[in-house]
């Protein structure tokens, strides 16, 4: 193997991994192929040296055989709601048609139009008239955003944390305008 050169054992590795993978086809081929009846009817020996006779059958074919029986639809009463299942035009739900309501059915102030009561969440509020809320009360227990005590501050859905005196630091970077240059020394 020493005198192999890097070229030749490249080949040597690529024709050996072509040779597994034709291998391996062949295998996962072979599992996906039928039985045959002499691959199913294989005779055996018994423990004496007498030969076992398997009778031949037809099982494999009448396995593969697959028997539906009819299925039986009773005739129901279709609701005709407009749609055609029977030739090339077929459509899923025919034209709807709106309801009509009379002139009475729609100014009655106690009842909708299709008949139903009216309630009082139903019925219409004079927008003048609506009351709005007056501000929720703060309870005094309860630390407010921003509040300190002993060199703590209270920040909703934290708690309380240090308080370290505020925000971040910022610095302006000298540049021309050129992305790709460097602006400063990271670190400092």
């Amino acid at each position: 193997m020493k005198n192999m050169n890097d070229k030749t054992k490249k080949w040597l590795i690529v024709a050996g991994g072509l040779a597994i993978c034709a291998v391996l086809a062949v295998m996962i081929a072979g599992r996906f192929s039928k039985p045959t009846a002499e691959d199913v009817l294989l005779p055996i020996q018994s423990g004496d040296g007498k030969d076992i006779v398997v009778e031949e059958s037809n099982n494999i074919e009448k396995e593969n055989q697959i028997t539906v029986s009819p299925i039986e639809v009773s005739e129901q009463p279709d609701a005709d709601n407009g749609a055609v299942d029977q030739g090339t035009e077929q459509t899923i739900q025919g034209d709807a048609k709106k309801p009509t309501y009379t002139q009475e059915e729609l100014t009655n102030p106690d009842q909708k139009p299709n008949g139903d009561e009216v309630t009082e969440q139903d019925k219409p509020v004079d927008h003048d008239k609506v009351e709005t809320p007056s501000e929720t009360q703060i309870q005094d227990e309860q630390p407010q955003s921003g509040d300190k005590k002993d060199g703590q501050i209270y920040v909703p859905g934290f708690g309380w944390i240090k308080d370290e005196g505020g925000g971040g630091e910022a610095t302006v970077g000298k540049s021309d305008g050129d992305i790709n240059k460097q602006v400063g020394i990271m670190g400092e």
